[in-house]
């Protein structure tokens, strides 16, 4: 198993009506005595006695002010000065761009049972390592806000139906059914542009294209429970580490920017064995279930392992290939955790329009529509196929404007659309002839 990380964190309240926590300098060394003005030991005299150098601490000033203001290091644990007595020493690490106010920090889910929120008499506290991280994201979150105020550019619903060919109320619906289910899989037919749609929906929710917010990755069939969640892994030297997966360390990063919306994209999701590489988060994932409230051990805990939760700003949109014939059906389990939202094939007015605007002739754009609409009917008619193996518009949103339309249209039919109707039709050689015919004849 892992080894504990050997360092401490801690709470230092620091009395304004003394010191300032503003007047402090960056790497600037200060004291502070183990006991008070009346040589009496200070509440919870061990905490100074466990302080060690490098322990990190938040540096807090206490009534009137309540702000947290700094992160410091200690750089000498409890020592004996001949002219201030026992004293821990720390330096500033550094400051809090905008101070977090008492009330702010009430509303982090890891400090619903924080030691410092049950009784802050006291001058040192011991918090976890937790606890700290998600005042440090805070932090890290001002900062960068703060860099890039001026590149993050607002994204809003508007924006994300640019070159979309979905009207504004069904984009407007998936967005509501996100919000209230959490988890949702955008599935359909290859080429309506489902991972292209997830990314937009994330981005409208989020604000703007921040991508550090968003996550995705790709299932298959030997994607594990160890690559997504948690697992043992060699650690180089004859043994075994215990290694987070790409969802539990962005869980974590959810966790720390409580109210701050992330979305995690499962691309092909239907592509991996679910059952096993979600495991006990078939639970944990419901809209209902999610919070600390509902923590439970994984897997691969030990009994000195934090219980994990998957936190409520965190939402799950898969995306998934209704045509590829290789795969088991989504089991029951996860099917009713998800809401399942159909894609379809759109040749319509506004794809049209797309084309024109891109440099295809009007006439053109026209014929090349109702063309594919044609072949989307016949596989819609087919019984071994219907609407879930038509073909979708995104294959043909790819028109630079300096190309030759002809030419490009047909190395799209001869190489992409071609291949797949053979593999539909792999027993009727002629029919996949005619089809392929018909288009190229526009």
């Amino acid at each position: 198993m892992p080894q504990k990380n050997a360092r401490n964190y801690w709470w230092l309240n620091v009395n304004p009506r003394i010191w300032s926590i503003d007047s402090f300098k960056l790497e600037q060394v200060q004291a502070y005595t183990s006991h008070n003005e009346f040589d009496h030991k200070r509440r919870i005299y061990k905490y100074f006695e466990a302080v060690k150098k490098g322990d990190l601490v938040i540096g807090y000033e206490s009534t009137p002010v309540k702000q947290v203001k700094a992160i410091f290091e200690i750089t000498e644990a409890l020592h004996f000065d001949p002219y201030l007595g026992e004293i821990i020493s720390f330096k500033m690490k550094e400051k809090v761009p905008e101070p977090i106010d008492w009330v702010e920090l009430k509303s982090i889910q890891f400090f619903k049972d924080s030691e410092v929120l049950k009784n802050n008499q006291g001058s040192l506290f011991k918090i976890t390592e937790d606890e700290f991280e998600a005042i440090q994201a805070m932090i890290d979150a001002q900062k960068e806000a703060m860099i890039s105020e001026d590149v993050l550019i607002p994204y809003e619903k508007k924006d994300a139906l640019v070159d979309l060919f979905m009207d504004e109320e069904q984009f407007e619906e998936i967005l509501e059914t996100l919000k209230y289910k959490k988890n949702i899989i955008l599935q359909g037919p290859p080429g309506v542009g489902k991972t292209f749609i997830a990314k937009r929906l994330a981005y409208t929710l989020v604000g703007t294209q921040d991508d550090s917010r968003i996550k995705m990755v790709q299932f298959h069939q030997s994607y594990s429970y160890e690559d997504f969640i948690q697992g043992l892994r060699p650690d180089g030297d004859g043994g075994f580490k215990l290694k987070n997966g790409v969802f539990y360390e962005f869980c974590r990063q959810a966790q720390r920017n409580a109210g701050i919306d992330h979305f995690f994209i499962i691309d092909e999701i239907n592509r991996g064995n679910l059952s096993k590489i979600f495991g006990e988060l078939l639970l944990l994932i419901e809209s209902d279930k999610r919070g600390r409230v509902n923590e439970m051990p994984l897997t691969y805990g030990d009994k000195d392992s934090e219980p994990f939760y998957v936190p409520e700003n965190l939402y799950i949109i898969g995306t998934m290939n209704t045509a590829d014939r290789s795969l088991a059906m989504i089991d029951y389990a996860l099917r009713r955790r998800f809401a399942f939202i159909t894609l379809e094939p759109l040749f319509n007015q506004k794809f049209i329009t797309y084309l024109v605007q891109k440099g295809v002739e009007m006439g053109f754009a026209e014929r090349l529509s109702k063309a594919i609409t044609q072949l989307n009917q016949v596989i819609s008619n087919d019984k071994n196929l219907q609407k879930g193996f038509q073909i979708g518009h995104s294959y043909f949103s790819t028109f630079a404007n300096e190309e030759d339309t002809r030419k490009w249209y047909r190395r799209i039919v001869n190489l992409e659309i071609a291949p797949l109707l053979e593999e539909y039709w792999f027993d009727n050689e002629e029919k996949v002839k005619t089809e392929v015919k018909k288009l190229l004849d526009i």
